[in-house]
């Protein structure tokens, strides 16, 4: 093809395609759209145009394959919404690709676009979506089987397609990371959905693979997109960011808790295996297949990545066992000091720091939907470990005691009650569950939580030196300061001035964001510096104040509740927050009582 007929087809493909779409989205005038309408089928009719999109698919010229790609992508979706029935000409196609599962630009394009149709159909609405799932996968269950074996199994010698050099090594990767995105496309349709069928269950079932890539010669983003699939599967967050779970709840299938526990078995194996002990974590995080080499920082996204898989398989783990009896009791200190010492190896600042249990902190504290989904975590497997003994577990030494967890988190927040109102109102993070689990917890515990005070107290050093593992001078240059708040350590602007609630401007702003939840809470801005402890912030918030730290913990959930008390009193809490707010009211309480007992 010569460029001017290569323009050309580029030209067509995208008017095309633009066609399609606008038959899709039902937007046009009638005669437009009885006009277009005929075109299509003359097209995909007596002109057969489905064979030539086919062929285009196969070329090796990226940009005409991508393109067609999408063409043809957009046209099963009109077929399906339209009812017109299956094409055979496409389905032939990419049966007879994935069977061959040569890694090429031919298999990418073909993965990508299944992969972009099962998107669209899981963004289509109506009534039948699950029996059009069903339709789409059920011509390649056993063809992305083998692909998923013959890709990701890369060092079966029965493999014929190992890369034997740079360029093979390329196209091996480019097309992993195709076949990643449509594996997490079937996981997201089964938790969104409820559908399960075998080709849905193999992240499932072969963890394995997925585990070992990230031991593999392969590249950074490659071995990154593996642990993601992984980390997303396991929070039960896949196809998020693609906005499946958008009007949606979970939908289990009888068989999703039995495979959630396989692949934890199969995580705690690899680590077992020594996983951990063989896996790096690479300086600067990875950008489109390169390195941006900082310094000693680590990347953070891979940190992140790996600690909360690990907690979060050992959570699945204890809740599988004790459904089982005590004669199946599982210790997870050694899983949690195999975490601590990777940490360690990897992160300068965790094998500095003397108090174990600020690791949760600096790992983190950059990313508030992880901190706080692991924080939540760790309370359920001290919970489990406490259960196995009546002794204390002295959870401080494997890091993982939740009452220091909590102390670290609202001391890196300064004690704004503020921040904890905004992360309540959120919904991009589970503090709600997080923090009424904890309350019921310190409820039964107040002691152990005045001792954690006391600990944290007298090791402020520890807490106030760490520094973020991905935390560099640019980002601190690029902050504001102009605003002389903004040189306050642990300042961050609320959403709302709930102190002067009492306006009739500030009540409908509040009403406002009741009804909208605050889209990014991000602890960085307000932790970074009182974390880090630059010379001479600290003065202003921590010499200002002759308040224990127990008693700035009791005062800032008291400040809390009353807000919230406040927001709930005129309508405007975005749900009945009285469980809560007895909880809440329990602390106020105890806190009162105890400080009146010193006082005496």
């Amino acid at each position: 093809m010569t460029s001017r007929e290569a323009e050309r087809t580029l030209m067509f493909l995208t008017l095309t395609g633009k066609i399609i779409s606008k038959l899709s989205s039902q937007s046009l005038p009638r005669d437009v759209c009885v006009f277009y309408d005929e075109v299509i089928k003359r097209l995909f009719g007596v002109c057969n145009l489905t064979a030539d999109i086919v062929r285009l698919m196969k070329c090796q010229d990226r940009i005409l394959s991508h393109l067609a790609a999408k063409c043809m992508a957009s046209f099963v979706i009109y077929n399906i919404g339209n009812n017109i029935g299956s094409n055979p000409t496409w389905k032939a196609s990419f049966i007879e690709t994935f069977q061959i599962a040569f890694p090429s630009c031919t298999l990418d394009t073909h993965l990508w676009a299944l992969t972009e149709v099962m998107k669209r159909v899981l963004k289509l609405d109506c009534v039948n979506k699950q029996e059009i799932l069903i339709k789409v996968l059920s011509d390649f269950e056993s063809s992305i089987t083998s692909l998923y074996a013959k890709l990701l199994f890369q060092e079966n010698p029965q493999n014929t397609h190992a890369a034997e050099n740079d360029r093979d090594a390329a196209e091996v990767e480019l097309s992993v990371c195709a076949l990643l995105d449509l594996v997490e496309v079937l996981v997201a349709a089964r938790l969104w959905h409820g559908l399960c069928s075998p080709v849905q269950r193999l992240a499932f079932l072969q963890t394995s693979a997925l585990i070992r890539l990230t031991l593999s010669n392969s590249k950074e983003f490659v071995k990154k997109r593996a642990l993601l699939l992984v980390k997303r599967i396991l929070v039960q967050r896949a196809g998020e960011e693609w906005g499946f779970a958008e009007n949606h709840s979970k939908v289990h299938d009888e068989e999703y808790p039995s495979d959630l526990l396989l692949m934890a078995e199969a995580v705690l194996q690899e680590v077992e295996a020594g996983w951990l002990r063989k896996f790096r974590v690479k300086n600067g995080p990875s950008f489109f297949g390169g390195n941006k080499v900082d310094g000693e920082l680590k990347d953070a996204v891979m940190l992140r990545a790996v600690s909360l898989i690990l907690i979060k398989c050992l959570e699945i783990r204890t809740r599988h066992v004790s459904t089982q009896g005590a004669h199946c009791a599982f210790d997870i200190r050694p899983c949690l000091m195999e975490l601590l010492a990777f940490l360690q190896q990897q992160v300068v600042q965790v094998k500095e720091v003397t108090h174990l249990c600020s690791w949760i902190l600096v790992v983190f504290a950059d990313q508030d939907d992880d901190l706080i989904e692991s924080a939540k975590v760790l309370i359920t497997l001290y919970l489990h470990q406490k259960s196995l003994s009546s002794s204390d577990p002295a959870a401080c030494e494997w890091g993982c005691n939740p009452h220091c967890h909590f102390i670290l988190l609202l001391r890196s927040l300064s004690f704004d009650h503020t921040v904890l109102l905004d992360f309540l109102i959120s919904n991009e993070t589970c503090f709600l569950e997080y923090c009424v689990l904890y309350l019921k917890h310190l409820h039964s515990h107040w002691q152990d939580f005045c001792t954690a005070c006391c600990h944290n107290e007298n090791s402020d050093t520890d807490t106030h030196t760490l520094t973020h593992p991905h935390f560099s001078e640019a980002s601190v240059a690029s902050q504001p300061h102009d605003d002389p708040k903004a040189k306050v350590a642990g300042f961050r602007p609320s959403l709302v001035d709930y102190e002067c609630s009492e306006d009739s401007e500030d009540e409908d702003r509040m009403r406002k964001n009741a009804e909208e939840p605050v889209a990014e809470i991000n602890i960085r801005k307000k932790g970074e510096q009182a974390v880090s402890g630059s010379s001479d912030t600290p003065k202003i918030i921590y010499t200002t104040s002759h308040e224990s730290l127990s008693e700035k913990v009791v005062k800032c959930l008291t400040d809390l509740r009353n807000v919230i008390n406040r927001l709930h009193s005129r309508g405007l809490f975005p749900y009945n927050p009285s469980s809560l707010l007895k909880l809440l009211l329990d602390v106020e309480t105890k806190g009162h009582l105890k400080n009146a007992a010193q006082n005496k």
